[in-house]
């Protein structure tokens, strides 16, 4: 069955599932009552993580924390995105618009990712553009395996501060400040600070920045603050 599927950016496995487990369903020795001897995924997840290697794919208990589900989406709209792009035109241009528009969201998952990436894009060993497209891929779908850490989305933001500072007010520039200093605290969610620079994005009318999928990497509808109390390590 999963061989059969097309066009797939990601899943959502069942919670707690035996079949459907990520990493910790109980292994045991035989079909009799007997304890639990390791760990592991189960029988389908396996499957799909060797068929499906570095797509979005979470189980439905873990996307009750937001940071989780926050990182789901982000990477399952950016999978969806390129796969449109890349169907739509096998052409560099496309690829390279596609790499600037995500810039700073890439930003976030690394400096050294997103140079990377842009190294593919330049493709200086003059590789055919299906290849270009085929590594850039491979390496999107490895840059974001993690979500960024609150630091490195801070740095993003700051950055992108940048591009219209000298037009702020004082008090403006210290409200964000103090926005900055609630997330890194963890008492306000990722979008709350991405929507305040978007707001000013859209307040100076900046033509690099308003294509910039950070300011929205999946639908809004798909935003919820519900983390429905549940505390994960990741």
């Amino acid at each position: 069955m999963l061989e059969r599927l097309k066009e797939i950016d990601g899943f959502i496995l069942k919670f707690r599932s035996p079949s459907c487990g990520i990493k910790d369903v109980r292994i045991y020795a035989k079909a009799e009552k007997s304890p639990a001897v390791s760990k592991a995924p189960g029988l389908f997840a396996s499957h799909v993580n060797q068929n499906f290697a570095g797509l979005a794919i979470e189980d439905e208990g873990r996307l009750m924390n937001m940071k989780i589900r926050e990182h789901f989406l982000t990477k399952l709209f950016t999978l969806a995105t390129f796969r449109e792009t890349k169907k739509s035109s096998q052409q560099i241009s496309t690829l390279a618009r596609f790499h600037a528009e995500h810039k700073f969201l890439l930003m976030a998952y690394g400096q050294d990712e997103l140079k990377a990436l842009g190294n593919i894009v330049a493709n200086h060993k003059r590789k055919t553009v299906s290849e270009v497209f085929e590594d850039y891929e491979k390496r999107l779908r490895t840059s974001m395996a993690a979500p960024p850490k609150r630091s490195a989305n801070i740095n993003v933001l700051m950055h992108i501060l940048g591009y219209f500072s000298s037009k702020l007010s004082k008090n403006e520039k210290e409200f964000f400040l103090e926005t900055m200093m609630f997330y890194r605290e963890g008492r306000i969610p990722y979008t709350s600070a991405v929507a305040l620079l978007r707001g000013w994005t859209v307040r100076f009318q900046d033509e690099y920045l308003t294509p910039q999928t950070l300011f929205e990497p999946y639908p809004k509808e798909l935003l919820d603050w519900s983390d429905g109390g549940r505390i994960i390590e990741l």
